[in-house]
């Protein structure tokens, strides 16, 4: 009798503690399907000392007031990031065939220079435009 009390007790504690995490992870999942949709994605590589786009060397890059935008930067040759200062918006720094993305809402019209913040890339031409209407 005592083992089968003793073993509904410690039932009840395993039960106890499993459940915050299950509501935990039903939470993320609920804020990862309310995320803002994204309105463009732009895709670009780095290589040294460059950005290319659609095989294009540091495109202008146009997007439009209020929209979401998603950046899928991969590195193909060196350590590289995506900055834009007047926005503050930067990806992570990324190493050969790595990938990283930022995500921002375009809040400003206005001509923006995004470039690399690795070492003197910016200098040695690792920039463009980004124009926003």
């Amino acid at each position: 009798m005592r083992i089968i009390l003793l073993l509904g007790i410690l039932s009840l504690f395993v039960l106890a503690a499993c459940t915050p995490q299950s509501a935990e992870v039903e939470a993320k999942d609920v804020a990862t399907t309310n995320a803002p949709s994204v309105d463009m994605t732009i895709v670009l590589t780095g290589e040294n000392f460059k950005f290319v786009q659609d095989g294009v060397d540091n495109p202008d890059i146009n997007v439009q007031v209020g929209q979401r935008i998603r950046v899928e930067f991969t590195s193909t040759s060196g350590m590289h990031d995506w900055v834009v200062d007047g926005m503050d918006v930067a990806t992570e720094r990324v190493r050969d065939g790595e990938t990283t993305s930022v995500e921002f809402t375009v809040r400003e019209a206005g001509t923006f220079e995004y470039y690399c913040s690795v070492g003197s890339h910016r200098l040695q031409g690792m920039k463009g435009n980004l124009i926003v209407n």
